[in-house]
């Protein structure tokens, strides 16, 4: 089984080949030559944000997704018990007064 290449093997292979093909030979002295290098700066740096950055991003954003779907779950389940609870309070009190009602009439059957 083959091991995946680590990033810096990524950056490398894709960076290597172009580096070969447009320095070789290149004027990197003077103004000519700082502009070279700042155009090979720039499309180092899209190689490590394709590479490297986009993949984080995108997995970031699929998790921040994630967290929100579960916390939006976790407030309706709040919520849900929240209103189970208060349903079984209103119930408890209904309890009590029927059973209390009921022993009335037991108590009083001339009442009923």
């Amino acid at each position: 089984m083959t091991t995946p290449p680590t990033h810096a093997q990524q950056i490398a292979a894709t960076i290597r080949p172009a580096m070969l093909n447009g320095l070789q030979d290149a004027e990197l002295h003077g103004p000519v030559g700082t502009q070279r290098i700042n155009e090979w700066a720039d499309w180092i740096a899209e190689a490590v944000a394709q590479t490297i950055v986009q993949p984080i991003t995108a997995e970031r954003d699929a998790f921040a997704d994630r967290v929100d779907t579960l916390s939006h779950i976790a407030k309706r389940h709040k919520d849900a018990y929240a209103d189970a609870t208060r349903d079984l309070q209103q119930l408890e009190g209904r309890i009590a007064e029927l059973e209390a009602e009921l022993r009335a009439l037991r108590e009083n059957p001339e009442q009923g």
